[in-house]
């Protein structure tokens, strides 16, 4: 048995995806969005050529839908052509995105790609120097919405060697993605696999480092403001006696930032412009050279409230930065600037006063101090309240701190009118 075997463990390419969530782009914003799941891709191929890695796992959503684009299924195979032609095998499964029974497998693939069945875990070696190295074992998903647990159908492998499982799957109802083929760690763990391969979660997260690892290396590309931070896939080394080496390596081209910025301290409009250009200029030291698709909140009490909140300065305040940033070579581009600044009051001494501006200050506090299953219910009643208007899928889209914040806006900008009376 070789003394150690390395492997690229990828999953949730979501190849050619439609990117959502994004309000203001100019046409080269849009063709380098359109195009960062390919080159993510084509970055996690490089590596696995240039590390000499044993083999290749994908472990789910190689595609966005179930109705694969041939651009994406092109891409995907010349992908894994090219690890052929570097002797790298791959073994891919389909997950909740791209189940087997939207399969059309009208192209010819490799035939050092393996691409796990549906009706039972897939059983596959890995040969290196004339001797089994590895063993990898997968299965896919048949439709879309599979609720069983699939790794209760894994057995454990008979061979004592280096043992690789891949599944996508929800270990632990996470909540904060869809529950097909939920699972547990104890599950997983039951198993005797040195390695769980997994994929669903779109953050990196290692659940488990040894005995065995189970790892969820994130998706390769960010594809909404919502997917903040790097993403990429993770080159995995396992030894014979010791803990399985997990290294995560960026693999996006395009990056998403969200932030805040206090302006408590600015004096006037141009501060409050160097301070968002330094906010967009540190996020983009920290992304590496990569493409910053950024989305600012401005904070923070001020006297300049009324100036900002006035007709579109906050729209052109933000187009006059984005000109700047957009110019560089490696581009930012400032999606979008929201004024979450309030005039230069005390909520707390006006939540005790007996007057119009208490009793709005008391009213919104209440909803904003809600625990958050109350905060869920609102933002519910709210959706059904709009489900027959054109405002339902922006709602269903407001994540719930998102919901929160549009509250605390609200009171600020109530207070603001109601105090510019007085």
């Amino acid at each position: 048995m070789a003394s150690s075997i390395r492997f690229v463990h990828c999953a949730d390419l979501h190849l050619d995806t439609p990117f959502r969530g994004l309000s203001h782009v100019n046409d080269d914003v849009a063709r380098t969005l359109n195009e960062a799941t390919f080159r993510a891709w084509d970055n996690i191929v490089e590596l696995a050529i240039r590390e000499q890695v044993d083999f290749v796992v994908v472990a789910g959503d190689v595609y966005d839908s179930r109705d694969k684009s041939l651009r994406a299924q092109l891409r995907f195979r010349d992908g894994l052509a090219r690890l052929a032609d570097n002797r790298i095998p791959s073994f891919v499964a389909f997950g909740n995105h791209d189940p087997v029974d939207g399969w059309s497998n009208t192209l010819e693939w490799p035939q050092e790609t393996h691409f796990f069945g549906t009706r039972e875990v897939d059983s596959c070696e890995v040969h290196r120097d004339g001797t089994v190295a590895a063993t990898v074992h997968g299965i896919s998903f048949a439709k879309e919405d599979i609720k069983d647990d699939l790794a209760a159908r894994f057995a454990a492998p008979e061979k004592v060697i280096p043992s690789i499982a891949v599944l996508h799957c929800n270990v632990g109802s996470n909540t904060g993605h869809e529950p097909y083929a939920p699972t547990t760690i104890e599950e997983l763990s039951s198993k005797g696999f040195t390695y769980w391969a997994l994929g669903h979660v779109h953050t990196h997260h290692t659940l488990r480092t040894d005995g065995p690892a189970i790892v969820y290396p994130g998706c390769s590309q960010s594809r909404h403001p919502n997917e903040t931070g790097a993403k990429g896939c993770c080159i995995v080394t396992l030894h014979n006696s010791q803990p399985p080496d997990i290294r995560f390596v960026a693999t996006d081209t395009v990056r998403y930032f969200r932030g805040e910025v206090d302006v408590t301290q600015c004096s006037s409009i141009d501060a409050i412009r160097q301070e968002i250009t330094t906010a967009c200029t540190s996020a983009a030291e920290q992304a590496e050279g990569r493409y910053l698709v950024a989305r600012l909140s401005l904070t923070g009490h001020t006297p300049l409230q009324r100036e900002l909140a006035r007709g579109n300065a906050i729209t052109e305040l933000a187009e006059s930065i984005r000109t700047d940033l957009f110019a560089r070579e490696q581009w930012v581009w400032l999606e979008r600037l929201s004024l979450m600044t309030r005039a230069p009051y005390d909520i707390e001494q006006l939540r005790t006063q007996q007057d119009f501006a208490g009793d709005i200050v008391r009213a919104y506090t209440s909803l904003l101090e809600a625990d958050p299953q109350e905060m869920k219910r609102l933002k519910e009643e709210l959706e059904r309240d709009v489900t027959q208007s054109m405002l339902s899928r922006l709602v269903e889209r407001v994540t719930e701190e998102e919901f929160r914040q549009l509250i605390e806006k609200a009171m600020h900008q109530t207070l603001d009118l109601v105090l510019e009376e007085d």
